[in-house]
């Protein structure tokens, strides 16, 4: 019978058990280590979502971005050595933008209130 991907990579569970992982020659183990540690970090779900998503973004886009290129120019270099992923990028990026800008703005709001309350 064939093992179970929890038997054959058992979760990590502190940050030596991570730090003692090999990604080169177990890359299964690289999902294993995020869950760990979006779960350590307490992140509600759509906080995960936000995170990943922007590791997404950034990791798509770090080998253009640098030497004083701006995110368009290190999106244009990304659409021209890599068309599908520069649409991935384009599709989810206004979704994670959209996303940061409501909670920033749900902040100011209940800040407004605070120094509202603070004056009364």
């Amino acid at each position: 019978m064939p093992q179970s991907d929890a038997s054959r990579h058992p979760r990590p569970t502190s940050r030596r058990d991570l730090l003692r992982l090999d990604f080169r020659r177990d890359p299964g183990q690289l999902s294993d280590a995020i869950h760990t540690l979006l779960d350590g970090a307490g992140l509600p779900a759509e906080e995960r979502v936000q995170a990943l998503g922007g590791a997404l973004v950034l990791e798509a886009l770090r080998p253009y971005w640098g030497d004083g290129r701006t995110p368009a120019d290190a999106h244009a270099l990304l659409r021209r050595d890599d068309p599908e992923l520069a649409d991935a990028i384009e599709a989810i990026a206004p979704m994670l933008l959209g996303r940061a800008q409501a909670q920033q703005d749900a902040v100011a709001a209940l800040d407004a209130v605070h120094d509202m309350l603070r004056g009364l």
